[in-house]
């Protein structure tokens, strides 16, 4: 009977320490397992929002850009308390909306706005985030420097988010992470002359086209709904996303305009499976700061600073593209590269093919 005893409690012993190993194992896989990923998206609209004088715009552009940052760090930071980011593997990039007249250098110069910490090794994460912010504050003010090309809202085509949407949105989600879209423009999507926008029943792909249609009518919202009115849908659908549209920027002659706005843009998202996404007017940073907090559920320590910007003249313009077009090679039958340099100062040529 002793013997028996002994062996049960042995058995007894070896059972326990088997579940204590097994719990030991399962709470190691729990600490290992990687957090979620987040891919953040930063979409900049680069057309007569930013004209020679309304450069003040460009500031909060670029102070809204590194608030998307901060959230980002902010966001990292929860995942890893200790900053070192090794089982972390998100995403931060900034783009350029299609645009005619972006000179196409800026797209090139975006392609430095960007950091996707699953591409780094463990060891250097932390640093690449580092030095992701420099970056980011050495070429943003040189990206915006470039845009600025008028005083005269005609000489620019507007940012075609529509077609961003349509054929380059899918590339840029990831398909087993958080996707969240940021979109910095007035709200507009203007992207073409009036008379050469499309146009299928009440579906139009410029948001004013809609709004002159519709608010001459004291009961606009009944008619929005009977009559379908909305921007022309692009047959796709983006589940995994969320959208943030920052610094709407309604006109003041009617003041149904900001509702309007974010009634077409809500069903235009909702069109394409997009359930999550928020609205942010052109207020000051610590109003736009905040909301984005709320939004994101994410919470950004400190206070924003302003971003500093030093104000562009066309002159400034005109003698950055004459010394780029001076650095070029020249022909000897070409005598007047001068003449020609004047003419064909700022030459542009297609975002997207």
């Amino acid at each position: 009977m002793v013997r028996i005893g002994l062996i049960l409690s042995c058995l007894l012993i070896i059972a326990t320490s088997c579940n204590e190993f097994q719990e030991a194992v399962r709470d190691a896989k729990k600490e290992n397992t990687p957090p979620p990923v987040d891919n953040y998206i930063v979409l900049l609209d680069l057309s007569d929002r930013i004209l020679f004088n309304n450069q003040q715009q460009v500031a909060k552009d670029i102070t809204v850009v590194k608030t998307i940052q901060s959230l980002f760090r902010s966001n990292i930071n929860s995942k890893d308390p200790t900053h070192t980011y090794y089982a972390v593997n998100d995403k931060l990039k900034v783009l350029i909306a299609p645009q005619k007249t972006t000179p196409r250098k800026i797209y090139e110069d975006a392609a430095q706005l960007r950091i996707a910490l699953s591409s780094e090794e463990a060891m250097k994460k932390a640093n690449a985030v580092d030095q992701s912010e420099k970056t980011f504050n050495a070429v943003l003010p040189g990206l915006y420097k470039q845009a600025i090309i008028s005083n005269n809202s005609a000489d620019y085509v507007g940012a075609d988010i529509w077609k961003y949407f349509d054929e380059d949105l899918s590339d840029d989600l990831e398909k087993n992470a958080r996707n969240t879209l940021f979109i910095i423009t007035d709200g507009y999507l203007d992207f073409e002359r009036t008379e050469d926008r499309p146009v299928q029943g009440n579906r139009f792909t410029s948001c004013a086209q809609l709004i002159n249609s519709l608010k001459t009518y004291p009961d606009w919202s009944t008619k929005f709904d009977q009559g379908d009115y909305g921007l022309m849908p692009i047959g796709k659908k983006f589940s995994n996303l969320k959208v943030v549209l920052l610094e709407i920027n309604p006109k003041e002659d009617w003041n149904g305009e900001y509702k309007l706005l974010t009634r077409i843009w809500s069903k235009w998202f909702k069109e394409m499976g997009i359930d999550s996404c928020g609205f942010i007017k052109n207020d000051n940073i610590s109003e736009i700061k905040e909301s984005m907090e709320k939004f994101m559920q994410v919470k950004i320590p400190g206070k924003v600073e302003p971003a500093s910007w030093a104000y562009v003249t066309t002159d400034a313009v005109k003698r950055d593209t004459i010394r780029q077009l001076a650095t070029l090679p020249v022909k000897k039958k070409d005598k007047s590269v001068t003449k020609k340099a004047k003419k064909d100062e700022l030459t542009f040529g297609p975002a997207y093919k």
